[in-house]
């Protein structure tokens, strides 16, 4: 069984790694965007209340301002003295809508994993998790 609450600094690098910041269980992702409800590994529901993905999009906007940042900075450190400036709107325009597509995802399980890195599961939460992975696992009678 997963430990109920991992440190914090594990619990973070799960999330970073796109893995579950509970037990460290792969498998999370559906598609680039958007991830599974709930861990295959340990059952562990990952959405805790209605808005709990506001966290993600903080993520993914701070990512967001670090790839902006170092494109523009790093294309002018590149090419000075003489700036395309033009080139760099573009590149930039085209990585500020790239990088909250792709990255969104990514954004939802480093968010799970600062969250839960400070907020322990519940003992209600551990129990869902324990019944999910029952309900999964008991043979079907056909």
């Amino acid at each position: 069984m997963a430990e109920p609450h991992p440190p914090r600094v594990t619990a973070f690098a799960r999330g970073l790694r796109g893995h579950c910041p509970r037990c460290g269980g792969g498998g999370l992702f559906r598609n680039v965007t958007d991830i599974v409800e709930t861990c295959p590994t340990c059952g562990l529901q990952f959405e805790r209340e209605d808005g709990y993905w506001l966290g993600s999009m903080i993520v993914i906007m701070a990512l967001v301002l670090v790839v902006f940042f170092v494109v523009t900075v790093g294309g002018i450190l590149v090419t000075w003295p003489d700036v395309p400036w033009t080139v760099l709107l573009i590149v930039g325009i085209v990585a500020n809508l790239f990088v909250p597509i792709v990255g969104y995802g990514w954004a939802k399980t480093t968010w799970m994993g600062l969250e839960r890195g400070f907020t322990p599961t519940t003992p209600s939460e551990e129990a869902d998790a324990a019944a999910r992975l029952a309900a999964r696992d008991r043979p079907v009678d056909g």
